[in-house]
């Protein structure tokens, strides 16, 4: 009964700490753009040290715990190494390996907790698109000229309004510039804007009146993701079940 205390207690205290660590890697990021290693090791070796001890306990299978360890490792790293998003991203998902391999949600059909804690991130994240698109709706109503200036197909505005917004007023950081001045060669001596979707950008947009994307690090998304799973579960599959029961699957 003790050992099973215990055990019980140490499980709980590797969700309070991927807790602490994804709200605290969160605002670093949000605010610097940049997570130090170190706290990427410290929480890593905390859950290390956790997971080596319910082994040993015989309270955690060593083969589902090398088995999520390594999917978080592979699925971080591989997106990281495809240009998907940072480095502190992979890491976030190798150390959630280590604190939370497993977890069996309300909702779900699996119970890796990485692989669902970036699903749901990623699902969270379309919500950034829909409020920018609702954004810009409600200037375009009230008649403000976010497209002056610009020489482009309705299709293009209307994919501009989902990735960002003119930035006026006053200037935030973090912002990636999405447009780009056409110098034309007819004589007219004047020159068009056209929106630039590539995004991949090493400097940050501070001009006030361009259109910019918000920079905003996925590990906030996966943040939200992680605390999804706990109150909720797999996003993902509540959203299939949804649908299923709405059109009668």
């Amino acid at each position: 009964m003790i050992f099973g205390t215990i055990s019980y207690s140490v499980y709980s205290i590797n969700f309070v700490l991927a807790s602490v660590m994804l709200l605290f890697t969160s605002y670093l990021d949000l605010k610097d753009r940049e997570v130090p290693d170190k706290v990427w090791l410290i929480f890593g070796g905390i859950g290390g040290v956790l997971q080596a001890y319910e082994v040993l306990n015989g309270e955690t299978n060593l083969v589902q715990l090398v088995i999520a360890v390594i999917l978080g490792t592979v699925v971080g790293m591989g997106l990281f190494f495809f240009g998907f998003y940072g480095g502190a991203d992979g890491k976030a998902l190798i150390v959630l390996g280590l604190l939370v391999p497993h977890f069996n949600p309300m909702i779900g059909l699996y119970s890796i907790a990485p692989l669902m804690i970036l699903t749901n991130g990623v699902l969270i994240s379309i919500l950034l698109p829909v409020g920018l698109l609702i954004y810009n709706t409600i200037l375009l109503v009230r008649k403000r000229p976010i497209f002056e200036g610009f020489e482009e197909p309705l299709y293009r505005k209307i994919l501009a309004c989902l990735l960002g917004y003119k930035q006026t007023g006053k200037q935030r950081e973090f912002q990636f510039s999405m447009e780009k001045t056409i110098h034309r060669e007819d004589g007219t001596g004047e020159d068009a804007k056209k929106f630039d979707f590539s995004l991949i950008q090493d400097d940050f947009e501070t001009k006030s009146g361009t259109w910019v994307t918000p920079g905003i690090p996925l590990l906030v998304f996966f943040t939200a993701g992680y605390f999804a799973l706990l109150f909720y579960g797999d996003l993902v599959i509540g959203l299939i079940q949804f649908f299923s029961r709405l059109f009668g699957f």
